[in-house]
């Protein structure tokens, strides 16, 4: 424990157990600090990220030990699961400042910035420190809540990875929250890559899960019947890739049965839709035609920019706009993070003071924010 801490300052500890080959999110969330401090007119990206103070990681093998449990278990896994591919894990330790729920919040508006917000700061991730996120979900898009204002906070990056041109996993499972997945990477018949456009995919289904379910009480909404897409927390991988294949691309109208508490969001979820069935339809047309086909984009029908200027807008409400065009970094980008690795692994298990240049900024209620 620290001896010294901010005094109006609370914190958040979290332990988890990833596969040791994959990258640390402590790492991740260092890197991306300190290269916001980078250009004076990227500093409002800080107050979207979490706010690391403290992180370790503690290998759970002992070499003088060979009966110890992580190595039983891969053992035993290994002879009767052979298929599973268990991997060798480790223990994560980080503390970083305590956020609220994305369900903390009592105004529709609220929920419509703090989307707006997320979706700004998970493309200059993608693009200027080539972080990818992977697991977009209602749990990890949290709220920062300083001096009477809200920020929207894209936290947990512990399933996200540097982005390389094969985009292969370093794990060798699926990553994502399943009832939030985009539906290409739950096909049983295939494995693709995960592409940036999937984590769009996955702010869709959050939104239109939220909107569906909830109240502003940050509780689903009372009701005798099954509430709108209960089978998303329950049917299997294969299950939900036909029902979200059918609901982004059928030519039946599309229309969310949206909560009164978030009516708001109505056209918001049709247009973001729009997107999905236009690119069902660049995509057949490529194959019919035989003619040159991007995955990334889907051929162009999938863009951060068609998104931003979709969620940019809540009835009269203009939102702020840090990051109005995708700029994405060339690979050679990569070789300054390995680079950087080696400081990050330094600072392993000491706090981190307001003046480490791997530190956050400590959030400030000024700027452009709305009030909590």
């Amino acid at each position: 424990t620290p001896e010294k801490q901010p005094d109006a300052w609370l914190y958040t500890a979290k332990y988890s157990f990833p596969p040791a080959t994959r990258q640390s999110e402590a790492s991740l969330i260092l890197s991306a600090l300190r290269t916001a401090k980078q250009r004076p007119e990227w500093s409002w990206v800080e107050n979207h990220l979490p706010n690391l103070k403290f992180w370790e990681d503690v290998e759970l093998t002992d070499d003088d030990k060979e009966d110890f449990p992580h190595e039983r278990i891969k053992v035993f896994l290994d002879e009767r699961c052979p298929d599973f591919g268990y991997e060798k894990r480790v223990l994560r330790i980080l503390v970083q400042d305590r956020l609220e729920p994305l369900t903390s919040l009592c105004e529709e508006v609220h929920y419509a910035q703090v989307f707006c917000e997320v979706l700004q700061a998970h493309r200059w991730l993608y693009d200027r420190c080539r972080i990818l996120h992977r697991d977009i979900s209602m749990n990890n898009i949290m709220v920062r809540k300083v001096d009477g204002k809200i920020f929207g906070v894209l936290n947990d990056l512990d399933l996200a990875s540097r982005v390389t041109q094969e985009m292969s996993a370093t794990s060798k499972h699926r990553t994502g929250t399943r009832p939030f997945m985009a539906y290409e990477l739950l096909d049983p018949k295939k494995s693709v890559p995960h592409l940036y456009r999937h984590d769009l995919e996955s702010l869709f289904y959050v939104m239109l899960f939220l909107c569906c379910r909830y109240s502003l009480d940050g509780k689903p909404v009372p009701s005798s019947d099954p509430l709108p897409y209960d089978k998303w927390l329950t049917d299997s991988a294969e299950n939900l890739f036909y029902l979200k294949k059918d609901l982004c691309n059928s030519h039946e109208c599309f229309n969310p049965p949206v909560t009164p508490y978030f009516s708001g969001f109505s056209k918001i979820l049709q247009d973001i839709r729009k997107i999905f069935f236009g690119a069902n339809a660049a995509r057949v047309n490529a194959s019919l035609n035989e003619t040159s086909f991007d995955p990334e984009t889907v051929n162009g029908t999938i863009t951060y920019e068609k998104f931003l200027a979709i969620v940019a807008k809540f009835g009269e409400q203009n939102f702020p706009i840090h990051y109005p065009q995708s700029d994405p970094q060339p690979d050679s980008l990569l070789d300054e993070f390995a680079l950087e690795e080696e400081e990050i692994k330094e600072k392993m298990g000491k706090w981190l003071g307001e003046d480490s240049d791997f530190a956050s900024s400590k959030p400030s209620g000024k700027g452009k924010a709305r009030e909590a």
